[in-house]
């Protein structure tokens, strides 16, 4: 299950960088197609290039850069022309492009981890881009002679099976496996991995597909939590209310899942409104022209062709209308479901039920010295719906609270090395801690908790007060090196996935854009940049590079060490940008670095401020340090 887990969230990810294009698509067909408001057979030169070459290529494109960076991303597009030139057939190759993407990238990214220490000094761009267009060009070949037929009749097999389930009156049983499935977070693997690409080839067919109603219909789950509304009092009620909001128009499914784990009976009625729901997206034959992402009644209108709103808004609302009723009977058994408040579970996963506390504190993970948390991170599965509202809310809350802390949102199996807290459901936990064990976590139940956010907010009031005071203690050196620019205890497999770790950061600081990552790869590539003591200095092609923003400098400890060139090890990765002040920085780092004492104490460092404090009296300018 874990498995299948992470390829949805991979193939999610994939579609969810590219479903601006997607959309672009369906409006196209809804404003110009054969059944749009003002239809125009022209357009048909956009739409079928856009489906045979752009769609395909863009996917595999981005599936190769997710996992062989830029020119992972390249040689995947040139493997699928040779797909596309051998599909013989009007099939969309969107589905094999989405396998063709991230295996052509696989096999660059291990191909230059096995050329990384074979290339003599010097040759390394040159090595590198030949092996690439060799594997290329085989791949291409092999592709369009071979790999291109098989697809082909898979596909046929596929969209056969798709048929007879069509025509047989079926379809609408899938409720049975989807509603059970989204619950459990696997409605991105339905959505994304199956769905979405039928429901393309069909649409290329008859204009429109039923299959991008099937998992988006957000009936089932508005009846369910229109059900908690309806039942539930004061404070609850508010939460059930903005979710009911924010799942219907907003379109983020994921806050209905928790409600529905909390009475897992509910489970049954979920089943037969999506049950009802397909039955009426069958028998009045609806459909959409594109998946509708996020999943909201808006997005289901707009994608919905000329003709087709009032089939589709019918099925919204059986589902709706039949998901509520048995939710209400099941909640309403055994005295209603106010002791089982999704709210009143909105708490941390580590409770410790011995201590008494206040309404107003948040029960926190145990630490002997917990740090200032200057950096939050909402994880949902995918990173891009749960997870960016409760980012955002957060978000809008700090910044009326004047607080110095920053917030953001990610996969749960991508948090960033430098989180200070992450924030996950219930369920979403443990892979959480898996994946930032250095970190501190809380789990939530709703991300609409008002409560919990008004808590949260106290901490880090009283904590922001300490903290401020600590840093005017510190007399740090201005906007160029603050707390926020350092990583401590990160951990990485090799020197690649490190500099990417520091590259990130630079970013998010505002301090470079995200091109200059690969700038930083590729001198790595040419020369080591590992200069002794346990240091290395990734850098990019120069001072005047165009990537960079703004001047300043990230520090990355990596207690375990980061293997570089002949076995050495690197304890602190140090990226110094900074346009014309470049030399100057470059100068007083490695005045600090040429001690190995200063150096493993910078390593022993226990937290970004005492990190700050010792590296600030190095970043002072000339002046200063001689008026010391």
């Amino acid at each position: 299950m874990n498995r299948i887990n992470r390829i949805g969230r991979f193939l999610s990810y994939l579609v969810f960088q590219n479903i601006a294009g997607l959309i672009g698509l369906g409006l196209i067909r809804v404003l110009f197609g054969e059944r749009g408001w003002f239809p125009n057979p022209a357009v048909q030169d956009i739409i079928n290039p856009v489906l045979k070459y752009f769609l395909p290529l863009l996917f595999a494109y981005t599936g190769g850069r997710m996992i062989g960076s830029h020119r992972g991303g390249v040689i995947a597009s040139f493997v699928m022309m040779g797909m596309i030139a051998g599909n013989t057939t009007d099939y969309s190759m969107l589905m094999p492009a989405m396998l063709v993407g991230p295996l052509t990238g696989w096999i660059i990214a291990r191909t230059d981890r096995w050329l990384m220490d074979r290339i003599p000094v010097g040759l390394e761009l040159l090595c590198y881009n030949v092996a690439a267009g060799l594997i290329g060009v085989v791949l291409c070949l092999f592709c369009y002679a071979e790999v291109a037929h098989w697809f082909v009749f898979g596909m046929k097999g596929i969209h056969g099976a798709a048929r007879l389930v069509l025509e047989s009156n079926y379809l609408p049983w899938v409720a049975l496996a989807v509603e059970p499935g989204k619950v459990m977070f696997l409605n991105n693997v339905m959505n994304h991995g199956i769905f979405e690409p039928l429901g393309i080839q069909q649409t290329k067919e008859f204009g429109q597909s039923v299959f991008f109603l099937l998992e988006t219909n957000p009936g089932p789950g508005a009846g369910l939590l229109l059900a908690y509304y309806m039942l539930l009092k004061n404070k609850p009620r508010d939460n059930a209310r903005s979710s009911l909001l924010i799942h219907f128009v907003g379109g983020i499914h994921e806050v209905y899942f928790p409600y529905a784990l909390m009475r897992p009976l509910v489970i049954v009625p979920l089943i037969a409104g999506g049950l009802a729901g397909n039955w009426v997206f069958v028998l009045l034959h609806a459909g959409l022209v594109a998946t509708p992402s996020p999943g909201s009644f808006i997005a289901l209108m707009l994608m919905a062709p000329k003709g087709m709103h009032l089939p589709v808004l019918g099925g919204v609302l059986a589902s709706a209308a039949v998901s509520f009723a048995g939710c209400y009977l099941v909640l309403s058994w055994k005295g209603g479901p106010a002791f089982d408040d999704p709210a009143a579970l909105a708490t941390v996963h580590h409770l410790s039920e011995k201590s008494e506390k206040s309404e107003d504190e948040i029960p926190l993970k145990e630490e002997s010295q917990r740090k200032t948390i200057r950096k939050i991170y909402f994880a949902c599965d995918a990173g891009m719906g749960s997870s960016a509202m409760g980012a955002a809310l957060l978000r809008k809350k700090i910044k009326q609270a004047g607080l110095p802390v920053e917030v953001s949102n990610c996969s749960v199996d991508g948090i960033p090395a430098d989180a200070d807290l992450v924030i996950s459901q219930t369920m979403l936990t443990a892979r959480a801690q898996e994946a930032a064990p250095r970190s501190e976590h809380l789990s939530m139940v709703s991300f609409v908790d008002a409560a919990f956010y008004d808590s949260l907010i106290g901490r880090l009031r009283s904590e922001g007060l300490q903290g401020r005071l600590d840093e005017q203690e510190i007399g740090g050196s201005g906007a160029l090196f603050t707390p926020d620019h350092v990583l401590i205890g990160a951990q990485a497999d090799d020197k690649w996935e490190a500099i990417q770790q520091v590259g990130g950061l630079l970013v998010r600081l505002g301090l470079v854009r995200d091109d200059y990552i690969d700038r930083m790869i590729e001198r790595e590539r040419v020369l080591s940049t590992f200069i002794g003591n346990g240091v290395a200095l990734p850098h990019g092609v120069g001072a005047a590079d165009p990537g960079i923003l703004k001047p300043g400098v990230v520090i990355a400890q990596y207690p375990d060490g980061v293997t570089f060139d002949e076995g050495n090890k690197a304890y602190l990765l140090i990226a110094v940008v900074g346009g014309e002040q470049q030399m100057g920085l470059v100068s007083r780092i490695a005045f600090m670095i040429e001690n190995p004492d200063t150096v493993q104490a910078l390593v022993r460092a226990g937290s970004p401020l005492e990190m700050h404090r010792r590296v600030s009296a190095f970043l002072q300018e000339p002046a200063s340090e001689t008026n010391e």
